[in-house]
């Protein structure tokens, strides 16, 4: 059986985009070989909230056409990773993860449907790097 791994926004950006600066390329070339070597090997996760946020990222910040993006996401993202659904449990919860472990809302989100998804591992550039969530969860800075 595979390992499940959960993915921020963070990192998907980082793979689908041209950086303009030097920090970012370096981040994109890590994000897009932690793709690869994660495809390979692992049953990827996303939720909802997830490709909300990179749709409105790309075309927000990056000027790019709402159709393109819906195809991009479609072809990039959804031909590698299960997409999750929110539900009132995923906030309540979210809501308890965020005082246990003094985490902002939205990332409590997150990590919330990472441990809805069953993931060991939640990637993201965000949280605090190997921080164990419900002994169960391990976040993972891959930028560090």
């Amino acid at each position: 059986m595979k390992n499940r791994v959960f993915l921020d926004t963070n990192i998907l950006i980082y793979a689908l985009t041209k950086p303009k600066v030097a920090e970012d390329i370096y981040k994109r070339d890590i994000a897009i070989k932690l793709l690869e070597n994660l495809i390979q090997q692992n049953d990827i996760y996303i939720s909802i909230q997830i490709l909300n946020e990179v749709h409105v990222n790309l075309v927000k910040k990056f000027k790019i056409d709402d159709e393109k993006v819906f195809k991009t996401i479609k072809d990039n993202i959804l031909a590698i990773a299960s997409v999750n659904d929110m539900s009132f449990q995923t906030y309540q919860r979210a809501f308890k993860l965020r005082k246990k472990y003094n985490i902002s809302y939205w990332d409590s989100l997150v990590v919330s449907s990472s441990t809805e998804s069953d993931c060991k591992t939640l990637y993201s550039e965000d949280m605090q790097d190997n921080l164990i969530i419900e002994n169960k969860l391990q976040i993972i800075n891959p930028f560090k």
